[in-house]
């Protein structure tokens, strides 16, 4: 069926109907998409665990009143993001990636075939931004939100702040000999079961960690003796589950599945850098966090006045007759929340 590209309904509709592209980081810990908000400004609630004692009472005693877990609740206007592409005439004129010499197709078919890939491209540069908002919040606690002034240059708009403190530098760090690599481990993942009240079965390490592990004195000394208590501690058997990630193993005595992922993004400097630190090492309860929608207002398709919409990704076509172009852009507004604070730890192993 044809798409109605001047028409933003029916462009949420198709996008709607699209497979979204596998994200490491967000599909892991950010999995859960609550109804978008029909406004631009987002309550976002989070908590921190507390496992609180029964008071005992005596024999006729009314019950005895007890606090709440504290929830922390801040309003965040969630921030706009909006990828754009432009068509003009010369682009629409000249042969397309693919085709033949003697292509018969048509500037106008062309420009709709453009139009088709721009829309999975817009939305997947869209969930790329995500799952880097992913990455600072799973490795700092919180997200500087940077957007494009008028004169080009980046602007600090907020900055999305969970007062995370679950962290760890190791005294002495994994990449020298006698690191009590496990020991670390170990304690992290035992921090945020306290914290939580929940088991982390996660592990992501950057691309140097799983080199740190597997060269560790500590580790490779219950190794080197196979045995069934060994074997039940850990074991690796590396396996790329897809691409940029690999599944390494499986530290069993914890119940952490570990994975390396090397995945990179092109930053706004035009520098490439990967969404996890190649030093950093995440453990977690996976497949609780949120991903924060709220609703997108843009000029109607008729130019006399405003819609809103709310859609986690708001496509808007674009015709500009005195300049002969034609543009599609993507509109999302998002604020990933975690479920607690606590759901999370991470660790520094290099400094």
């Amino acid at each position: 069926m044809a798409i109605d590209y001047k028409d933003t309904i029916s462009l949420i509709g198709a996008v709607e109907r699209m497979t979204p592209s596998a994200s490491f980081l967000l599909d892991t810990f950010f999995p859960r998409v609550p109804e978008t908000a029909m406004t631009t400004v987002i309550e976002v609630q989070y908590k921190k665990g507390a496992r609180r004692l029964a008071p005992f009472i005596t024999r006729g005693t009314k019950g005895i009143n007890v606090k709440r877990d504290a929830m922390e609740s801040q309003f965040y206007k969630a921030p706009m993001m909006g990828p754009r592409r432009v068509i003009d005439p010369d682009i629409i004129n000249e042969r397309g990636f693919g085709e033949g010499v003697y292509s018969s197709t048509s500037p106008a078919e062309r420009a709709a075939n453009m139009q088709a890939y721009d829309l999975i491209d817009l939305q997947n540069m869209i969930i790329n931004r995500k799952n880097k908002m992913a990455a600072d919040i799973l490795t700092a606690g919180k997200c500087e939100i940077h957007g494009f002034a008028d004169d080009g240059k980046t602007e600090l708009l907020d900055t999305i702040d969970y007062g995370f403190e679950q962290k760890l530098t190791p005294a002495k760090t994994w990449n020298q000999a006698g690191a009590g690599i496990y020991t670390d481990i170990g304690n992290m993942s035992a921090e945020i079961q306290q914290n939580a009240g929940v088991v982390p079965t996660v592990m992501v390490i950057g691309k140097n960690v799983f080199q740190y592990m597997i060269s560790n004195d500590e580790m490779m000394k219950w190794l080197a003796i196979p045995s069934r208590d060994n074997l039940a501690l850990f074991s690796f058997a590396p396996r790329i589950t897809s691409p940029q990630v690999t599944r390494v193993g499986m530290i069993s005595a914890l119940n952490l599945e570990v994975y390396t992922y090397g995945e990179t993004y092109l930053d706004d400097d035009d520098k490439v850098k990967p969404f996890i630190g190649d030093d950093d090492c995440i453990i977690a309860v996976p497949g609780r966090g949120r991903q924060l929608h709220g609703a997108v207002t843009l000029v109607n398709d008729q130019g006399t006045g405003y819609n809103t919409f709310a859609s986690p990704y708001v496509p808007y076509y674009d015709g500009n007759k005195e300049s002969q172009t034609v543009a599609l852009s993507m509109y999302s507004r998002c604020v990933l929340a975690p479920e607690t604070v606590n759901d999370w730890a991470v660790i520094k192993t290099k400094g």
